[in-house]
């Protein structure tokens, strides 16, 4: 059991303690800012696993029951505090493992982001480069020179005395009604 000291007289403390004072102050130097910093950090951090219940130092054994019930309230206390940090380092490293998850999580996050932001600016440049108005326009001409080239084909191309229809032009090219607009029922381009 751990009883508490007796008291001195203020006489024997102060001459005890003033010869101590004086030589020490003569040898410490004045702690930096980070050291005290420092101090300050695993006072505030630290908590003892073990907590030492102070018992008191009872005259009368009257009294008994009343220190015996304080005791196992004090004990009781002292448990929840060792559970307290228990729970405690659980919980630090729960956190430590879900900031780690979160890291991982915002990492994934961050690259299919950036990824969809690649491609966005492809299809941007894309646009960009094929203006659908100028290959609208290009098309057209296009249809158009293909048009007379095969009416060009038509009367150019010698036959026995007929013209080669511009169907059978069309087919043997291998090119799409569709792209040319033609029309076969009046054998006609129909833009023309």
């Amino acid at each position: 059991m751990e009883t508490t000291p007796k008291k001195q007289s203020i006489h024997e403390t102060s001459t005890n303690t003033t010869p101590l004072v004086s030589k020490s102050s003569c040898k410490t130097e004045p702690m930096s800012a980070s050291l005290k910093e420092r101090l300050k950090r695993t006072r505030r951090t630290f908590i003892s696993p073990l907590s030492v219940v102070k018992r008191l130092k009872i005259d009368d054994d009257d009294n008994h029951a009343q220190t015996s019930q304080a005791y196992s309230n004090v004990t009781e206390d002292t448990d929840i505090n060792q559970c307290e940090t228990r729970e405690q380092t659980d919980c630090l490293h729960n956190t430590e493992h879900d900031l780690r998850h979160q890291c991982e999580v915002l990492k994934k996050e961050v690259k299919q982001k950036t990824e969809t932001l690649r491609r966005l600016k492809m299809v941007k440049m894309y646009r960009k480069k094929n203006d659908p108005i100028q290959l609208q326009r290009l098309i057209e001409k296009w249809r158009c020179c293909a048009q007379s080239v095969l009416y060009e084909l038509q009367n150019e191309l010698p036959t026995e005395g007929e013209k080669f229809s511009l169907a059978h032009l069309i087919d043997n090219l291998g090119l799409g009604d569709k792209i040319l607009h033609f029309n076969r029922v009046e054998e006609d381009f129909t833009d023309t």
